[in-house]
């Protein structure tokens, strides 16, 4: 079975919220919300990321940016907006979806995710590594 495939199936089965497989062995489980087990991830061993495959809940292009940072070869978004399909293509980067939507939404259902519009005008995945950073240091 693929790494894609593996975390894909984890992340439906067990409902987590994202799950890394990195050469047939599961590197990461969380339950946390947003990107931040990702951003933590990093922060950790961001080496440890390089060609792991990553399915997530939710993948905006914050998300997708973090993930081209982090030399992942392969994300499974189980909804996926249309600026992180593009970035991770375009990136060459493997990319599976269940349901591709306009933009990410915020927890509250009432606009657009703060991650998605802070990276909204950013290509570059360390500028956008640093502008992450910043706004989740400014968070209690």
């Amino acid at each position: 079975m693929s790494d894609q495939i593996l975390a894909r199936d984890k992340l439906l089965k067990e409902r987590y919220s994202c799950v890394l497989v990195k050469n047939g062995d599961v590197i990461m489980t969380s339950y946390g919300k947003g990107i931040k087990p990702i951003f933590s991830k990093i922060g950790e061993n961001k080496n440890l990321l390089r060609n792991a495959s990553m399915a997530d809940k939710v993948v905006g292009k914050a998300l997708a940016l973090l993930s081209i940072f982090s030399e992942i070869r392969s994300v499974y978004g189980h909804i996926m907006s249309i600026n992180a399909k593009i970035v991770l293509e375009n990136n060459g980067i493997n990319v599976e979806y269940n349901e591709l939507v306009p933009y990410i939404i915020n927890m509250d259902r009432t606009d657009q995710c703060p991650m998605e519009r802070l990276v909204e005008g950013i290509e570059d995945p360390e500028e956008a590594y640093r502008m992450i950073s910043n706004f989740l240091r400014k968070i209690p």
